[in-house]
């Protein structure tokens, strides 16, 4: 026989619930949309795409006029 379980305990009387607030008939206005600004980057100590260029270009022309035929 399985266990007798107690009857659940009446709700507690609830005061009534507030009245729900009428839709109002006036139009809404929402602010003007404004595209987020990029970032500022700062250029301090970021090193120049010139010096990428210069470090591949430079080895790649002293190899080749070592390795010309003279």
């Amino acid at each position: 026989m399985p266990p007798v379980r107690p009857a659940a305990p009446a709700p507690a009387p609830s005061v009534a619930p507030e009245p729900t607030p009428r839709p109002s008939l006036s139009p809404v206005h929402y602010p003007r949309h404004r595209a987020a600004r990029p970032p500022q980057r700062s250029s301090r100590g970021a090193t120049s795409p010139l010096v990428f260029v210069l470090l591949i270009t430079v080895p790649a022309v002293v190899a080749v006029a070592a390795l010309r035929a003279r």
